[in-house]
């Protein structure tokens, strides 16, 4: 976490409440990490909410990820909410039967913790890492494929030839965007160009901004940003 994050803890019930209740109409993923293991993560489905009696479903992974944290000890459940990274703690994981579905029962925790993020950090592409980014022209509905310059969990720069500039004017949206990075993610993202720089005759920069990003595609771009930031050391 670097100086410019804060960490606000929200212990108020009803606060609560709401956030697990916002999460679970967006039909929201969650990670579980265990404690000391933070390099195993497995994305769950938040399939049931019970603000009466304040507890929620998951769904259990499968079979080895489901003995690991079985093996585990506290595990950290963790989403992002309200564009908000959120976590607290259970110290197990109860398993809930209903039938041949399996699920893991978890109460409401006592205190929900949250990085408000006032500076999103961005990572450069590896020069032996291959990123692209495939859009259709705004204008001709072309294919194009450009080089990924940059990344963050908020947007990323585009590298382009003059030529496939034609019709990215600043607040264009593009949709769906396909960003592949060789070995670390693949997934379909929405954006906007916020920005636009030319760095060589045959090169423009473009930066973008993701927009109406779900639960489960911010968690991946956290994910990705972390590992190219290791990968990077």
């Amino acid at each position: 976490m670097s100086q410019q994050d804060t960490i606000i803890t929200a212990r108020s019930p009803r606060i609560i409440d709401k956030i697990l209740a916002r999460h679970f109409e967006e039909r929201g993923h969650f990670w579980l990490i265990p404690e000391g293991d933070e390099d195993f993560q497995i994305a769950v489905q938040m399939v049931s909410n019970d603000p009466e009696n304040r507890r929620f479903l998951i769904d259990q992974p499968k079979e080895v990820p489901l003995r690991h944290l079985k093996a585990s000890g506290r595990i950290r459940v963790q989403a992002v909410i309200d564009q908000l990274v959120s976590w607290f703690y259970v110290n197990d994981l109860k398993e809930k039967i209903e039938g041949t579905d399996r699920y893991f029962e978890i109460p409401y925790p006592a205190q929900i913790d949250r990085l408000q993020r006032r500076n999103v950090f961005r990572v450069h592409i590896p020069p032996d890492v291959i990123g692209v980014v495939e859009f259709f022209q705004p204008t001709t509905s072309t294919l194009w494929v450009g080089r990924l310059d940059d990344l963050s969990a908020g947007g990323c720069a585009i590298a382009l030839r003059p030529d496939q500039a034609i019709g990215l004017d600043l607040g264009v949206q593009l949709s769906p965007v396909k960003l592949s990075i060789d070995g670390f993610a693949d997934l379909s993202v929405n954006l906007v160009i916020r920005n636009q720089r030319i760095v060589s005759p045959g090169e423009w920069i473009f930066g973008a901004e993701f927009v109406d990003l779900g639960p489960l595609e911010s968690q991946q771009l956290d994910r990705v940003v972390m590992r190219l930031q290791r990968y990077l050391i």
